[in-house]
């Protein structure tokens, strides 16, 4: 999954790249990526949290250089915020909430959870994102003297990210808690339409089919089921303003809802019976994946060439076919050796070429590799 979260982004992080090549984003924070907990792909629960943005976050600069090299590292740049278990000193307000559902939903011991010593697996078994990769201009970049020029470029070149697409492909979440100060504006632009994204130029796909009910419109609670991706949303105002909003809201109040919530719409068959009942079975590998496609031809293309052997096209199809793995639409390879396979195997040898630079795996793969006349099929 780890893997699944870097292929969605790593386009998207290049892209970015192209956006502000000509910029000096001195003075920007660098772009938040969606994190994943280190025990995400063990929770039985998986469930991501999404604020609306930080406030002040690691360097622009640090994060371009490391893209430049590697846009796959550059997507996990930050993961260790989490593993670490630095959030725990994090905005009290923002997490307090976070730490407090997740006290409840699996019925531990709040200060337990939050106490530093003893560094609880939960605290790493979600996903945390934001509904803006860069922040608004008046957070940080204001303060530290950019130009809003050079805010509004960087600011355009990051929405690729902002999407909710990105997040569901990527991690398949079963629920996301969206907690924004501007619920309509989170809704509207976030969940349902990416108007965001629309506005400011890039493409959207995937249009979604989007179920929407106001559960609570005095608390500011919103529902949404997501059919395309079997997701599950609940909209939440931010948890300042639960705790401002009026004398009866306070963020126990929107958890408690938060779990009638969950129960009401059967989000998961059932819940947590104690603290221990987080963890679940690993997700069968995705064989239709681009990800295990690369290692699997790449590992066949080595013992091939060691070897001094070859393999046709064909011959992997069949290949392929016995063992279940699939074509990105889920069906399966046709029997003779058509172009289909052949654009697969110089699409692996052109990401090991040119996006890791491993240039073995990519010489493995131009040897290993034939059509039905003996001829290489890598290009």
């Amino acid at each position: 999954m780890r893997e699944r979260l870097i292929e969605q982004y790593a386009p998207l992080v290049r892209k970015f790249l192209d956006g502000i090549k000509d910029v000096d984003a001195t003075g920007i924070p660098a772009p938040h990526i969606p994190i994943m907990g280190r025990n995400y792909i063990y929770a039985k629960y998986k469930m991501a949290f999404v604020g609306i943005e930080t406030y002040g976050w690691t360097d622009i600069n640090d994060f371009c250089s490391v893209a430049k090299n590697d846009s796959f590292a550059a997507v996990t740049i930050d993961e260790d915020t989490i593993n670490s278990f630095e959030h725990l000193g994090w905005n009290k307000v923002f997490w307090g909430f976070i730490f407090r559902f997740l006290a409840k939903f699996y019925k531990m011991d709040y200060e337990y959870l939050i106490n530093p010593h003893n560094k609880s697996d939960l605290l790493t078994s979600f996903v945390w994102g934001n509904t803006n990769s860069i922040e608004r201009y008046c957070v940080s970049a204001e303060q530290n003297g950019v130009n809003y020029d050079v805010w509004e470029k960087v600011k355009k070149a990051s929405i690729c990210f902002d999407s909710i697409n990105n997040l569901i492909k990527a991690v398949s979440p079963k629920l996301i808690i969206v907690l924004n100060r501007e619920v309509e504006k989170s809704q509207k632009d976030y969940i349902e339409f990416d108007e965001a994204v629309r506005e400011w130029g890039v493409p959207i796909k995937n249009h979604k089919k989007t179920l929407r009910i106001p559960i609570d419109e005095d608390l500011r609670i919103y529902y949404y089921y997501l059919r395309d991706y079997d997701t599950h949303v609940i909209s939440l105002p931010h948890p300042r303003w639960m705790k401002q909003g009026s004398p009866v809201h306070s963020i126990d109040v929107y958890v408690d809802r938060v779990m009638e919530y969950i129960n009401y719409y059967q989000i998961w068959d059932s819940l947590p019976s104690d603290s221990k009942d987080w963890k679940g079975v690993v997700e069968e590998v995705n064989k239709a994946s681009m990800a295990f496609k690369r290692l699997f031809i790449a590992n066949l293309a080595e013992t091939l060439m060691r070897q001094n052997m070859v393999m046709s096209g064909k011959d992997l199809q069949s290949l392929f076919n016995l063992n279940g793995v699939k074509k990105n639409d889920g069906g399966e390879y046709s029997s003779n050796g058509g172009q289909g396979i052949h654009r697969l195997i110089a699409n692996v040898w052109h990401y090991y070429f040119y996006e890791k630079e491993d240039y073995q795996t990519a010489y493995n793969i131009s040897r290993a590799f034939v059509n039905q006349n003996g001829v290489y099929a890598w290009s």
